[in-house]
């Protein structure tokens, strides 16, 4: 059990603490990391999706009960980890909604695209994008909406519509994913060089993905408050993926769309957190300190889900 665990996460875990340690270091400098993090989401993440989503033959299993299983949970994690955060912890309404969101919300590029497919196969591809396509535009508008009616922002709301529409065009995952499904329904496929140069570019998306994960937890400062942090652990590395596994094997989806949605939850929260921190000025360094949680924390975690998959 140990053998595979350990094969799927220590080149994983090695990328990322290089560039841990260069950064500490001083060596790899956060300029260099802004340029790094630009080529890894604007251009070989994208052209990734439009890869995979272009040559993978979509299986007969029906997304709806993939959606279900995942969002349902994801959406009872929220409530909850928003709910404590509130009447436990005494944190205001929009903090609330901002360690829920952390509760729930997977750091799908920077670690759930290098491991999943890793740890169960490249035919855990297909729906780990389809899972991915709607991941971010879900979570984000439902937060933000809600987010936005708390602070009584109305005018904002009304906004909302255009801003969404507005950002998703500006989107370089989304676009990618959806011109992918679009090529796809034209029947042309992609011709042998267009092949080469993506899955050239696509090979490189996990060893800069994951050196650009260790170089930002290497700049964060671990203060503020640790009970955030530990909710937002516990949440979303441990009871997110159980209610997953448990939604999923009463509805009886697929074996390996089950594992591919157990593992999602299982990947620690991203940087999503702090960016929705930052922008509503809700304690920043608090949601820097459950990030780094959430990863670190994440080590022994993703290790027992691989292992159980795996069995």
């Amino acid at each position: 059990m140990i053998s595979p665990v350990f094969e799927v996460m220590a080149p994983v875990l090695g990328l990322g603490l290089i560039g841990f340690i260069a950064t500490r270091t001083g060596f790899f400098l956060a300029t260099h990391r802004e340029g790094l993090a630009k080529y890894v989401f604007d251009f070989a993440v994208p052209m990734l999706l439009f890869s995979a989503v272009v040559q993978l033959e979509p299986p007969k299993e029906s997304a709806i009960t993939l959606f279900s299983t995942y969002y349902l949970s994801l959406t009872i994690v929220f409530i909850s980890g928003m709910a404590l955060a509130w009447l436990l912890l005494n944190r205001s309404p929009v903090e609330s909604m901002v360690i829920g969101l952390g509760a729930c919300f997977s750091n799908t590029v920077l670690l759930g695209l290098p491991i999943i497919p890793r740890a169960l196969g490249d035919e855990a591809l297909y729906p780990l994008f389809l899972l991915i396509s709607v991941h971010g535009i879900s979570v984000f508008t439902v937060v933000t909406i809600a987010i936005e009616v708390a602070r009584g922002r109305k005018s904002g709301i009304g906004k909302l519509p255009r801003m969404v529409l507005s950002g998703l065009l500006a989107n370089p995952l989304v676009m990618s994913i959806g011109i992918g499904f679009l090529w796809k329904t034209t029947g042309i496929g992609l011709h042998l060089v267009a092949i080469d140069l993506l899955d050239l570019v696509s090979a490189s998306v996990t060893p800069a993905a994951l050196f650009v994960l260790g170089s930002s937890l290497a700049s964060y400062r671990i203060t503020g408050s640790v009970g955030p942090a530990v909710l937002v652990t516990i949440l979303k590395n441990m009871v997110h993926p159980i209610l997953v596994y448990i939604l999923g094997s009463w509805l009886q989806l697929e074996s390996l769309w089950l594992a591919v949605a157990v593992m999602l939850a299982a990947i620690p929260t991203g940087m999503s957190m702090y960016l929705f921190a930052s922008r509503y000025d809700v304690s920043p360094p608090t949601a820097a300190t459950s990030i780094f949680a959430s990863t670190v924390s994440s080590i022994a975690t993703l290790s027992v889900v691989i292992a159980l998959l795996q069995d």
